[in-house]
């Protein structure tokens, strides 16, 4: 509970108004900014209100001191998302040094959780330590966490053992994550494991079955009237199609994955897809 909360519940518990906890302490007015979350008065008030309200010595106190650390946390937290979506490594672990303090005081299983599975990350993003991420990784409770935020530590250790090319572990893994799916879950989430899930059953030749997750993935993004990873699941749609043999609609994929990354800019993966569109359209000519 927030500080200005916390004062107006024991208030109104103790039978006080604002008029009656205020007397002799500050102005009403001041009482209802502190209630309101505008302000955080200077310590000597805080005690007297404590002193009146009937609280310990100092637990105001520890109750702004810990909002102000929850609200720095929730500001790292969303800075390093920033720059996990730039893959920034090397700034996210300035954040992490600079706010080394506040991190290793959480209390909270989903920061904790958070901060940890951050951790893990550069060790294999920066370092090269798979082993050292995966441990890291492990240690995580995914049972006691969100499923949100579980499906996320998930994807990035399958992400490790299908770089490892041991697409049976990462297949194993990505269903963990792919049963935890529930419509609370941000659908950006959801599609990405989709995706992922999809890439490493494509590896272990199970086509037709990733099909029919990037073709979910594809109608979870229409619904939500989305293009985030829309271009990467049609270039896949349309690489499975053309093991599949079925070149005209491996080529219409690639056609659509090639106009969605020219409009994201994405030059890269746009010559992927122009080079596949050119090499089933000779094809199809023989």
């Amino acid at each position: 509970m927030e500080l200005g909360e916390l004062i107006k519940s024991k208030r109104k518990d103790l039978g006080l108004t604002q008029k009656d906890l205020a007397d002799g302490i500050c102005a009403q007015a001041l009482i209802s900014r502190i209630e309101n979350g505008d302000v955080v008065p200077r310590k000597s008030i805080l005690n007297k209100i404590e002193d009146r309200l009937l609280f310990e010595r100092d637990e105001l106190c520890n109750v702004d001191r810990e909002s102000k650390r929850e609200a720095d946390i929730t500001k790292v937290k969303k800075a390093i998302r920033k720059y996990l979506y730039k893959r920034d490594y090397e700034t996210i672990e300035l954040l992490l040094d600079h706010h080394r303090f506040s991190i290793e005081s959480i209390r909270d299983v989903d920061d904790s959780a958070f901060f940890t599975w951050i951790e893990a990350s550069l060790q294999h993003q920066l370092y090269k330590k798979h082993d050292q991420s995966l441990d890291l990784f492990q240690s995580i409770p995914l049972d006691k966490i969100s499923d949100e935020l579980s499906i996320e530590i998930i994807n990035a250790i399958g992400i490790i053992y299908y770089q490892r090319n041991d697409y049976k572990q990462a297949i194993e893994i990505y269903e963990k994550g792919v049963k935890k799916i529930n419509d609370s879950v941000n659908f950006q989430i959801r599609a990405k494991i989709m995706l992922n899930y999809a890439l490493a059953l494509e590896q272990d030749e199970k086509n037709k079955e990733a099909l029919s997750y990037i073709s979910s993935g594809i109608d979870l993004l229409v619904e939500h009237n989305s293009l985030y990873l829309l271009g990467d699941f049609h270039h896949t749609k349309g690489h499975l199609f053309h093991k599949l043999g079925n070149l005209s609609e491996a080529k219409y994929n690639f056609e659509l994955s090639l106009t969605l990354f020219k409009l994201q800019s994405n030059n890269r993966f746009a010559s992927f897809s122009q080079l596949a569109l050119t090499e089933i359209s000779n094809q199809l000519k023989k």
